[in-house]
This record gives structure tokens, sequence and C-alpha cells, in this order.
């Protein structure tokens, strides 16, 4: 039997590694929140979602810099190395017998800096690991399918190991990433000369508003980070509308039943994106996902109503689906178009204008629960509306990405050929349990663990 290539085994490692780190932090999180009982969970809770978005702001740029200055096989093997040391050293203060909870104030919010770090390495380092004509299929592959191998089963069944120790294992397996991020031997093109910090970041800055893709991408992951807020809500009321008779049954078919749609957009979204974008290219392929996908939010207001979880899982799984999608669309799409040196920075302004919408979208929550307490068809309609006047940026993105894909060497359309930070590492930075409905509430599932909101494009 022939041997793989080189390119195939550099592949897989690389893909096994960004696999493990994807599903490590946001596994991990929950943990770090109970191992002290002399500290609150709510109040760590509370300092996490605090601290760490403003450290993310602070740092991001400045880390997107660091980047683009080194050779991302560092960058992705030393922030490996940084999450495990700071996950395993929580119980190793437990287990000598020191106060855990100062060192719990550090570890938290620096695991999210050091994941988004992460991430960006990531993003910037794949296209060195495979052709430009294949990034789509192997973002599908690195943020969605992978994980999901691994998140999906435990969450369905429960078997989430969280105890003490569970961090420390975390930090094992970042270990092991780590070293098989250092087995990856991709050429890569030599770091620009150093100018400056702040130039730099300025260079960075006007790529991306000058450059009409990047710049469409950019608004289309604010505004989509606001209607995401009125999604949330309305889905949440049509989950105890659709759900309503099967709160309390302890059935497995009810169980499977409420927590099943969460995984659906997954591996449905992954397979029509690898089916679809050499066909329709990048940018066409997740404006059409977002156009067909979001009108199916109105169903949400039937759900109350005759087989209602039918409904429901319509009017939620499909608009996910599109937006997972456009998210491993689009990422493919910055990655192809921006010039190598500049992928890091590029990234990371994505990563601050996505934290700073976050920041205004909760602050929309309770406007957008009282509206959704209303029912009737107006929320769902006011959902529709905001998820289709997200994606209007990416219009003018696609009319001029359009010749590009057609005249453009190694075209995207001819690929045959991942993606997940969930959401979140990419379009998916945001880690989970961040949002309403995360973590242990077997009512609401949270969205799979994977692509928080990963990343950006």
């Amino acid at each position: 039997m022939a041997s793989p290539s080189p390119a195939r085994r550099r592949f897989a490692l690389f893909a096994l590694a960004a696999a493990v780190v994807c599903v490590s932090y946001p596994l991990a999180e929950p943990a770090l929140w109970t191992p002290d009982g002399s500290v609150l969970t709510k109040l760590l809770i509370m300092f996490d979602r605090t601290v760490e978005p403003v450290a993310i702001l602070v740092l991001a740029l400045p880390l997107g810099v660091l980047i683009d200055r080194t050779r991302r096989r560092s960058v992705l093997v030393v922030s490996a190395l940084l999450g495990a040391a700071a996950l395993a050293s929580v119980p190793a203060a437990g287990a000598l017998g020191a106060p855990t909870w100062p060192l719990l104030l550090a570890v938290m919010p620096a695991s999210g800096v050091l994941a988004m770090v992460t991430g960006l390495g990531r993003d910037a380092y794949l296209p060195s690991v495979v052709r430009r004509g294949r990034l789509l299929p192997a973002n599908v592959l690195l943020l969605v399918l992978l994980p999901q191998i691994v998140v999906v089963p435990m969450r369905l069944t429960g078997a989430i190991w969280q105890g003490p120790a569970f961090p420390f294992a975390v930090g094992l397996a970042l270990a092991a990433a780590a070293a098989l991020f250092q087995g990856v031997s991709a050429v890569e093109s030599p770091p620009p000369p150093r100018v400056g910090l702040w130039r730099e970041t300025a260079e960075g800055i006007r790529f991306t508003a000058r450059h009409p893709a990047l710049r469409a991408i950019a608004l289309y992951l604010v505004l989509s980070a606001l209607s995401a807020e009125i999604a949330d809500a309305v889905a949440g009321e049509a989950w105890e509308a659709a759900f309503l008779g099967l709160r309390g049954t302890n059935s497995g078919y009810a169980w499977w039943l409420m927590s099943g749609p969460a995984y659906i957009p997954s591996v449905l979204g992954a397979l029509l994106a690898v089916l679809l974008h050499r066909r329709l290219g990048t940018v066409r392929l997740a404006w059409w996902a977002l156009l067909v996908s979001g009108p199916f939010t109105l169903l949400l207001a039937m759900s109350g109503t005759g087989p209602g979880w039918i409904w429901y899982v319509l009017g939620t799984a499909v608009p996910a689906a599109g937006t997972l999608i456009a998210a491993v669309a689009l990422l493919s799409h910055r990655q192809a178009v921006t010039p190598h040196r500049l992928l890091g920075r590029t990234g990371a302004l994505l990563v601050v204008l996505t934290t700073l919408a976050d920041g205004v979208a909760g602050l929309l929550e309770g406007p957008v629960e009282r509206l959704a307490e209303l029912g009737g068809a107006a929320p769902a309609t006011l959902a529709t509306a905001a998820a289709l006047a997200a994606a209007v940026p990416l219009l003018r993105a696609r009319r001029s990405a359009a010749g590009q894909d057609a005249g453009s060497t190694g075209s995207l359309r001819r690929a045959p050929g991942w993606r997940l930070s969930f959401p979140h590492e990419g379009l998916l930075h945001r880690r989970s349990g961040h949002r309403r409905g995360g973590g242990g509430d077997p009512g609401r599932p949270a969205a799979p663990a994977g692509p928080d909101r990963s990343g950006s494009p």
C-alpha cells in the first residue's frame, strides 16, 4: 500500500491538532467555574464575562501584529503550550493545598485570549498548509466535522466530565496538540520587515477598510451579531412553546428530541458548503445561504400550534445551517484574498469588531426578550428581517468577487476539497457558555462547542 503523500500527512497532523484545540477550551470552561467551593460560581462567571472581552479588545490587534511578525507554526505551538500550562495549573494548585481562586481569576480570561490567539494563528497558517482551492473543505473539516465527532456524543449522552481534574486532562490534550503542530512542516512566506507596532496595525486596518470583500465581511459580522440577539430571544420563546408538553419527562426520546436540533446545522451546513462552493464561489455561496435560510425563521411563530416541535426545528436548524455555511465561506474567502503577511492583523481586527458588536448586542437582550414574550408573528418577522438585512453588505462583495473567482488561478470554485471555531474561532471566536441557554440547562440545549462564534472570516 502506498504511503500517504507529505501534503496529506502534513494536513492530517494540522487537522488533528486544530480539532483538539477547538474543543479543549469550550469543554474546559465549565470545569473552571466550579473547582473551588469558596468562590461563588456566579461571581466567577461574571468576572470572566467582564474581563475576557476587555482583554480581547485590548490585546487582539497587538497579538495580530505578533502573529504576522513570526512563523505561524511557532505561534500555534507556544499558544497551545501556554494554554496547557494555564489549565493544568488550577488542579495542580488544588492538589498542593493552595487556594485556587486567585489562580482562576487569571486563568479564566487568559484561556479565552489564548483560544483567540490559537484561532487566529490557525486561520493564518492554513493557507500555507493546503492549496487555495482546498481552503473551504479544509475549514469545514477542521472547524465543524472533526470537533463535532467529539462534542456531539458527549453532549447528547450527558457524558461530560467536569470534575476538578478535568482541566488537567485538557491541559495534557493541549500539550499533545502543541507537539502535533510542531510536526507540521509547511513552507511559510518570510515575515515582513518590522516598521513599528502602530504602523503595522494601521496597515492591517487600512487593508481591511479598503478591500471591498473584507469591508463587507466586517460589516456583516457586526450586523449579524446584533440580529443574532433577536433571533436567540425569539427562538427561546419558541422552544418554550414547542416543547411545553415534554418538559419534565425523563424519556430518552424526549431528551433527543429537545437536544438533537442543536447539532443538525453542523453536519447539514458542512455538507452543503462542500457540495456547492465549487459551483457558486465562496462569497456567492455565503450570500445565497443567508438569503435562502433566513425566511425559515418565520416558522418560529408557529411553534405553539400543531406539531410545534417541527416548526421549531425547521425555524432554528435551517437558519443556523445557513449561518454556518456563510461563516465557512467567508473565512475561506478572507484567507484567499488577504496577503499572507496580513492574515493575522485582518483576523484580529474582525475579532475586535465582533467583540464590540457582541457587547452592544448584550445591551439589547432585555428589550428583545420582552418583545419575544409578546408572541405572534411580529417577533419572528423582526428576527427574519434583521437576519436578511445583515446579509445585504455581502451583495456588493458578491458582485466584486464574481470576476475574481472566475479569473483567478486556483479558483475556489474548482476546488475539490473545514471549519468550526464555532463557531467563533475565524468567524466563531465566541466561546461556549457566554450565551443564553449555555452549559448545563437540559431544557434549552446550548449550541455545540467548536464554531463558538469563532473566529472571524
